[in-house]
């Protein structure tokens, strides 16, 4: 605790914002984001910000599943896929995007809800082999064309100027797509930490320390599973129907095994189970994946080689050295950090 700060309610002892430096910087900071664009920021580069904070929406869902409840989960790709195809049949009918990619979310969400049933009998590895078989399932589904009546088939184009609920709230180009991104990110991003800290999220955690032990104390397990499962999943959801409004094109190609790793990835870099280890993972990886693309590219049009396929090694090798440095991820290390900081020289 601070010296000087000290608390006189509950209330305030469970804030999200407890210090008054932590008050301070959400001050300072929070306006950044938002006026980023507006101080000459590149066209590309509020781009790849708005993919960032898509994506962000999507790790906090799968934060939710594997970082609360402990669900293995390998379908992130087939969930974002529920979500960009139920988003894109949505918009046809004119109700505009938002309620289209909360239909998507939801129609994320049941499925989730149902490839988690076999929690009740089964956990670890094994309900993971059930959502990898999602994961096929969803991309033989939507490359299957005897299924464009119900997905609307395999390659879609999604319309740049639609409204936000209806005809309301017209949309369009580069900038209304990075703060509506920026806004649902942030959204989500309180809704994850609030949940953490209800008796929902102390449940969650309870049942991925210990099922049996939860069980024992009144726990019902498999019911908080399929919680689990089904917030997750609407987050994942979500953030699919964004992804096809950002890219303005879907095809099953941008929803594979693939960008499920990735999502991992980032994930386990920020710090499985915190929110801001999310966030950070999923800022780094990004800024960083991009960098490597662009030297690899240069170094691939120089050499004649397909270079570009050494970012996965590349990412590879970091959560191998992070899992065996710092299994709790960048943000617990940069807590070590602080503590140490916070006490040297003295040891104790």
């Amino acid at each position: 605790m601070p010296c000087g700060e000290y608390f006189t309610s509950y209330e305030s002892r469970m804030g999200l914002f407890r210090w008054r430096i932590q008050r301070v910087a959400l001050v300072l900071a929070l306006p950044i984001p938002f006026i980023l664009p507006l101080l000459g920021l590149g066209g590309g580069n509020v781009s790849l910000l708005s993919q960032m904070f898509i994506f962000a929406i999507a790790v906090l869902g799968l934060n939710v599943i594997l970082g609360y409840a402990g669900e293995i989960v390998l379908a992130q790709g087939a969930f974002m896929a529920i979500g960009a195809y139920t988003t894109s049949r949505m918009l046809t009918t004119g109700v505009g995007l938002l309620p289209s990619m909360a239909v998507g979310g939801l129609m994320a969400a049941l499925v989730a809800v149902a490839f988690g049933l076999p929690s009740f009998r089964v956990k670890g590895f094994y309900i993971a082999i059930s959502t990898l078989a999602l994961q096929f399932i969803a991309e033989w589904f939507f490359n299957n064309s005897r299924a464009e009546w119900i997905h609307g088939g395999a390659q879609q184009q999604i319309p740049s100027d639609i409204g936000l609920i209806g005809p309301l709230g017209s949309l369009g180009g580069d900038l209304s797509i990075y703060y509506l991104s920026l806004v649902a990110m942030l959204f989500f991003a309180i809704l994850s930490l609030n949940l953490s800290r209800t008796g929902i999220g102390r449940t969650f955690r309870a049942v991925h320390e210990n099922d049996l032990a939860a069980a024992v104390l009144g726990v019902n397990v498999f019911k908080n599973k399929l919680l689990a499962f089904a917030i997750g999943g609407f987050m994942i959801g979500f953030s699919g129907g964004l992804y096809a409004f950002y890219i303005g094109f879907i095809s099953p190609d941008y929803f594979t095994l693939a960008l499920t790793l990735e999502h991992y990835v980032m994930l386990l870099f920020g710090g499985l189970g915190r929110v801001w280890g999310a966030l950070l993972g999923v800022g780094v990886v990004t800024i960083l994946q991009d960098i490597l693309q662009s030297i690899l590219q240069s170094v691939s049009a120089a050499t004649g080689l397909n270079a570009t396929s050494l970012v996965s090694v590349f990412f590879g090798m970091v959560i191998i050295i992070v899992l065996a440095v710092e299994p709790k991820g960048v943000l617990a290390a940069l807590g070590q950090l602080k503590e140490y900081l916070r006490k040297w020289p003295y040891a104790y």
